[in-house]
């Protein structure tokens, strides 16, 4: 994990945000975006070239620690719309982040084995993303733990996918916008930063497409009847950036230290 230095934290309100002085600033406008307005390339593919780093500013750039909308924040991630076969799995979770947040005594997955943090949850980390669009192949890399995903434009899902850390995804361009369907995943991965499970049956909706130039909208839909008694959805931006992507490699000794000079001075209850 790279620490960036300096990294500004900034508790407002209920918000918790992070903000880099490098990644703030906008990268050159790309040639293959006809407007801002549209965010279309030439035969109308929604142009998502660039890097892109998490916007903690606005109302859609706040900090999620969950991908539930009635509680962005996880103040009260017991509340979330679970079904008992995850409400029990949820009672034995150590996050390192939310409500239930500790660090020493975690069994988080990522924080405890360095395991992949699993989609969607590799969204909630303030590092960067980029993608490589071919006509077959959509490629997203990850700048956190240096993972890729592909994105098949040319098939469906497999009848019986195998299971896998980053599920199975196959995508299509809808107007201005890029939409990813995944299934297949494996059970060992949680769904966001404080503990939230899934099953086999996760299904992730995700959509992508750019506000104007320097800014990229996610939105992350949620469907997992075995887990969750509802479907639920939330959204971040991305703003464009000329910081390059680094190395962000899963390292305990860096997690902790991450943890005792960024986390722990920041986990302050938000202001009524």
């Amino acid at each position: 994990m790279r620490i960036r230095i300096p990294v500004l934290i900034v508790i407002l309100g209920t918000a918790l945000a992070f903000s880099s002085p490098s990644s703030a600033q906008s990268a050159p406008p790309s040639a293959g975006v006809k407007s801002q307005k549209s965010g279309l390339a030439s035969g109308g593919v929604p142009d998502l070239s660039g890097i892109w780093d998490p916007d903690f500013h606005g109302p859609e750039g706040i900090r999620l620690n969950t991908w539930d909308p009635s509680d962005p924040y996880a103040a009260h991630p017991e509340n979330s719309p679970m079904t008992p076969w995850a409400a029990e799995k949820f009672k034995d979770v150590r996050p390192p982040f939310g409500a239930k947040q500790t660090f020493n005594d975690t069994n988080d997955p990522v924080q405890r084995y360095c395991d992949p943090p699993g989609v969607p949850r590799i969204y909630m980390y303030p590092w960067e993303i980029t993608f490589i669009q071919t006509p077959k192949i959509v490629y997203i890399l990850y700048e956190y733990t240096k993972v890729w995903r592909a994105v098949f434009m040319d098939r469906d899902h497999p009848k019986d996918p195998d299971t896998s850390w980053m599920g199975d995804s196959i995508g299509k361009y809808e107007g201005d916008t890029f939409v990813i369907d995944t299934v297949g995943f494996n059970d060992k991965t949680w769904l966001d930063q404080t503990g939230h499970p899934h099953s086999d049956a996760l299904h992730v909706i995700e959509r992508i497409r750019r506000l104007d130039h320097d800014r990229l909208q996610l939105s992350v839909t949620i469907d997992d009847p075995k887990a969750y008694t509802k479907t639920f959805s939330a959204a971040k931006v991305y703003k464009l950036t000329n910081a390059p992507m680094g190395e962000t490699l899963c390292a305990y000794s860096e997690m902790k230290e991450f943890q005792e000079k960024v986390v722990d001075k920041t986990q302050t209850p938000p202001s009524k």
